[in-house]
């Protein structure tokens, strides 16, 4: 690499960096509440929530039903026939993200943003409804995420989507059906919001901190930034350098940062792990999902039935969670899921080959670490706040193994 030219091409960077250092100076900035509280990727913390405290005729807002009407037109749920003026919105009621409901339609509201589908999870919903209206409930399930997709056939578990609604395995109707997006419907719903608060600083505020946010989320925010022309510039003129950068450096320094965290994450294990646990790492691999960390019982074996973990979702070292992993090949797992655990918060899920995980609300695991300065003790805390919760559901699973 021609590093004189890699020093120049730095210096004209600073020069660009310098000049937005003085923009922000003069009262440009692109302070977020959301952001300076929360991940951005956090789907339960901070999008449902948020969704939910707009939706709620109860809320704070004092805007009654209003927020809630303009949902359903942005969602084209008009012709459903749900009532606001009477609706009441719940989060998390029996595990649905938001389920709102006048006593003779119900709106089932599945929030997507990283985690993945759960097993029989759309299905459990619906019969969870249907059970408490004796089996007459009209339903319409509304599956959010980031590109509008549908739920996964794992989350169906048996039922089927075909023309707007969900059927059971007898071609029958069990609910309707729509995947809707951030992209689209939320930020219709949040612009209609925002031309009806008007007047009320306040809440013109938040909703627009909020669509701020979903802008981000897509990479279409537009805040305090670099000179784009200038920038593009600098790269093009340095193409040959930049290129080698990414293709041959960048994951090299990524993967050994990650490795280097992940040793002392091991340490700090150690320290705080009784002899009766064996705590591993792996090489980092920043081409597929794995888990860099992870420990168990000597008493468990070797041979990795069961550990708590670190995964990433991504490659990339991207949307990384924490659970009790366990071998789906010597555990059968309709065992496993059969095991009750009391006290446990909504955040923690059940996966295909997790027995409870959940997501860490630090997307961008590198950019943690390195800039925002999450340390290797607070990451070893999580562990052993997870191994406490999970103990005794690990020490039961363990039986199951054959």
């Amino acid at each position: 690499m021609d590093i004189e030219k890699f020093e120049s091409m730095l210096k004209q960077i600073k020069v660009l960096n310098d000049k937005l250092e003085i923009k922000k100076l003069r009262g440009n900035n692109d302070y977020n509440l959301f952001l300076s509280l929360l991940d951005i990727n956090d789907e339960v913390r901070l999008h449902s929530r948020f969704i939910y405290s707009l939706l709620d005729p109860n809320s704070l807002h004092y805007q009654k039903e209003l927020f809630l009407e303009l949902f359903i037109k942005a969602c084209g749920l008009e012709n459903f026939g749900l009532d606001p003026q009477i609706a009441k919105v719940y989060k998390e009621y029996e595990n649905i993200d938001i389920y709102i409901t006048d006593g003779a339609k119900h709106i089932i509201l599945e929030n997507k943003i990283n985690a993945g589908d759960q097993e029989a999870q759309i299905k459990r919903y619906i019969e969870t409804i249907q059970k408490e209206n004796n089996g007459e409930a009209d339903i319409y399930v509304l599956f959010l995420s980031k590109k509008g997709h549908e739920p996964s056939d794992y989350s169906l578990s048996g039922l089927k989507i075909e023309d707007g609604k969900i059927l059971d395995k007898n071609g029958d109707e069990v609910a309707k059906f729509k995947a809707i997006s951030y992209k689209k419907e939320i930020m219709k719903w949040l612009g209609s919001c925002l031309d009806e608060a008007g007047n009320l600083a306040n809440l013109v505020a938040v909703i627009s901190q909020y669509k701020n946010v979903i802008e981000k989320i897509y990479g279409n925010y537009k805040g305090v930034e670099m000179d784009t022309e200038e920038i593009s510039k600098i790269i093009l003129e340095n193409y040959d350098l930049v290129d080698e950068i990414r293709n041959r450096y960048f994951d090299m320094a990524n993967a050994n940062r990650l490795n280097k965290f992940m040793s002392n994450v091991k340490t700090e294990l150690e320290k705080r792990l009784s002899q009766e646990w064996c705590v591993e790492t792996k090489e980092a691999d920043a081409s597929k999902c794995f888990a860099p960390i992870f420990f168990y019982k000597h008493s468990w074996g070797n041979g990795r039935v069961l550990t708590f973990a670190l995964e990433f979702d991504n490659r990339n070292f991207l949307n990384p969670y924490i659970g009790l992993a366990y071998d789906t090949k010597r555990i059968k797992k309709e065992y496993v899921d059969n095991i009750q655990v009391e006290s446990l918060s909504n955040e923690w899920k059940v996966g295909e080959r997790f027995a409870r995980y959940k997501m860490l609300n630090k997307a961008q695991f590198l950019r943690e670490i390195i800039i925002n300065k999450y340390t290797e003790a607070e990451l070893a805390e999580e562990f052993v706040n997870m191994k406490d919760k999970l103990e005794s559901l690990a020490d039961k699973i363990i039986k199951l193994v054959y």
